[in-house]
């Protein structure tokens, strides 16, 4: 038998050995190279970057951000938009200004006309001509000129959303991650907005001492009490003011589930730890937020339609929408009062004076009422449970416009209220 020689390296058929590539060997690299590698690395510079090189730009910006990030980031973005479809730098247009306000008015009243024919929405069209006339005004140039905008209060990207019904809501909440279910539950079973949750750039949202009634016994999240209490800090309201909710039994129970999930996961949670936080496991691609420990707004609306496609195509907003219809439907039927509700939906109103007046504390007769109405309320937001108990609560509802509910009503259906966008809350 031939012996099979194993001293020797085996050469591929196909293999020239005489000629190598020399990219392994080489060690040093020429300035030259170097300089075109590292050119090639950074990153070119975005429009919005570009527009803040500019002092004036950037002062403008940060005006805006002090007050509000959202609004600085959505006023710079129109702006460059306009400038941009109007081939004008902002410092030329602020030329053109200070020599001409009537041209400038002309040219925003033109840029009215152009989006209208191209069928841009209402809001988008006042958000643009608002940014525009901002940026004038930080060089102390008016536009007197009143100019209108055709059907300024219309959403027709929205007229056909209507809230889900007792079968979408159980679709939906079973496609769901255990960390999308608990968005979706602090949203549509609290009436939380998404920014609360997480705000713009990440760098605050809901943490676990916001939930007051959540206590962390043995490796194990629960509650002492449900439906529980949910406090959301001024610095994460809308509004710029404190105030509380609370998150139905189903909601509850999605929280319990994700957090409990995270402590098996080997997450260490403690009272400063994010609600909704990133995956432990999954540190990368999180780009500017690599190191915040929350999730941004942009990520949890994301979240909430990945889970939505391609059977809803929902806004995330919807959730909320659902919450404050529900809540509608229980004030109409004597559940909760009117006062409650808009307190629950973190809105100013006479509950938050005093809740404000008395550094967030409330008569414990008037917080236990409050806890009492929610408890009351509840079955209008699980739905799901109530679907499978065999119970009809709030299948029978729509939201519809004032004009189309003047026809149900004819048809015999029963006006329940209005919602605070103006739509009409009827039931069958």
């Amino acid at each position: 038998m031939k012996k099979v020689n194993t001293t020797k390296r085996l050469a591929m058929a196909d293999e020239d050995r005489q000629k190598r590539s020399e990219m392994g060997n080489k060690l040093t690299y020429s300035k030259e190279e170097t300089i075109t590698a590292t050119k090639q690395k950074q990153k070119k510079p975005n429009k919005k970057e570009i527009l803040l090189a500019n002092k004036d730009i950037r002062r403008w910006y940060d005006n805006h951000a002090r007050s509000s990030l959202v609004s600085a980031e959505v006023r710079i973005r129109k702006l460059g938009k306009f400038c941009e479809n109007n081939k004008i730098t902002p410092m030329e247009l602020v030329d053109l200004g200070q020599k001409s306000p009537r041209a400038v008015a002309d040219l925003l009243e033109d840029t009215i006309s152009t989006m209208e024919k191209n069928a841009n929405a209402p809001q988008y069209i006042k958000g643009t001509i608002a940014a525009v006339k901002s940026w004038l005004e930080h060089f102390d140039i008016e536009i007197r000129r009143n100019l209108k905008v055709a059907n300024p209060d219309a959403t027709p990207t929205l007229s056909n959303e209507r809230v889900p019904d007792a079968t979408e809501l159980a679709e939906l909440f079973d496609r769901a991650s255990p960390r999308a279910g608990t968005i979706m539950s602090l949203i549509a079973k609290a009436g939380l907005r998404p920014e609360v949750l997480g705000n713009f750039d990440a760098s605050d949202g809901l943490v676990i001492q916001d939930l007051p009634e959540l206590e962390l016994v043995e490796k194990t999240a629960r509650f002492t009490r449900v439906p529980t209490k949910i406090l959301v800090r001024k610095t994460l309201s809308k509004g710029g003011h404190s105030y509380f909710t609370f998150v139905t039994e189903i909601g509850a129970k999605k929280i319990l589930a994700y957090l409990n999930q995270r402590i098996g996961d080997g997450e260490s949670i403690g009272n400063e730890s994010p609600l909704i936080a990133p995956f432990a496991k999954y540190p990368r691609f999180r780009g500017k937020n690599k190191d915040r420990k929350f999730l941004s707004t942009a990520r949890i609306e994301e979240e909430i339609r990945e889970t939505m496609r391609p059977r809803f195509l929902w806004r995330p907003y919807v959730l909320r929408a659902f919450f404050d219809t529900q809540l509608l439907i229980a004030e109409s039927r004597g559940k909760i009062a009117h006062d409650f509700r808009v307190f629950f939906m973190g809105h100013k109103g006479s509950i938050e004076a005093k809740y404000t007046t008395n550094k967030s504390l409330l008569a414990t007769e008037l917080a236990n009422e409050m806890w009492q109405a929610f408890k009351r309320s509840q079955q209008f937001l699980d739905l799901e449970q109530n679907m499978q108990q065999g119970e009809e609560t709030g299948s029978r509802q729509r939201v519809v416009t004032p004009a189309e509910a003047e026809q149900f009503l004819a048809n015999g259906w029963k006006f329940l209220g209005t919602l605070q966008n103006g739509k009409v809350v009827i039931e069958k």
